[in-house]
């Protein structure tokens, strides 16, 4: 009778894997259609920043970069529209940031699952990045960008917190 519970165990945990491999590509699958929508209609709302020229040279730092000064609406990058966007319709922006957060997430546990240290790690250069773009952004004149400084701080908090509360064995 043991031996039928343990092959009973090793079945039902096939399946319980099997099952959350088909929930972790599904969530997958929901947050990359998330990160689409929202970059699209972030990069639409940020399209106003072509009939805006007294924006281009606040707003169109990519195309500054490269242009010098921006004279023509034909010279502003397609990056700037998501700039304009998060500047002052910061909604979409934070969607697409999220979705693209979990699919980060979901990527690198899916293939650092047998690597806990290494899902750390990444986890810590996450929040690292996240917080250097709050410090970034701090400063920022715009309630969009200041939501964003916020936003990128919660979030970087909540990166390394996950190391410290949700996976205590490697610190042990």
């Amino acid at each position: 009778m043991l031996k039928t519970d343990r092959s009973n165990n090793a079945i039902n945990k096939k399946r319980g894997d099997e099952l959350m491999g088909f929930y972790r590509v599904v969530a997958l699958l929901t947050a990359s259609c998330f990160f689409i929508f929202s970059a699209f209609i972030s990069w639409y709302e940020g399209a106003k920043l072509l009939d805006i020229p007294w924006e281009w040279k606040h707003t169109a730092i990519f195309s500054v970069w490269r242009h010098g000064e921006v004279t023509t609406p034909g010279e502003i990058m397609g990056i700037d529209h998501f700039i304009y966007a998060a500047k002052f319709q910061p909604l979409f922006p934070v969607l697409m940031i999220s979705s693209a957060l979990v699919v980060i997430y979901l990527l690198a546990s899916w293939i650092l699952k047998n690597n806990k240290l290494a899902f750390n790690a990444c986890m810590l250069a996450i929040g690292v990045l996240l917080f250097s773009a709050s410090i970034g952004l701090a400063d920022s004149p715009t309630k969009g960008l200041g939501f964003l400084s916020v936003y990128f701080l919660f979030m970087s908090v909540f990166s390394i917190g996950y190391i410290f509360l949700l996976s205590p064995k490697i610190l042990r």
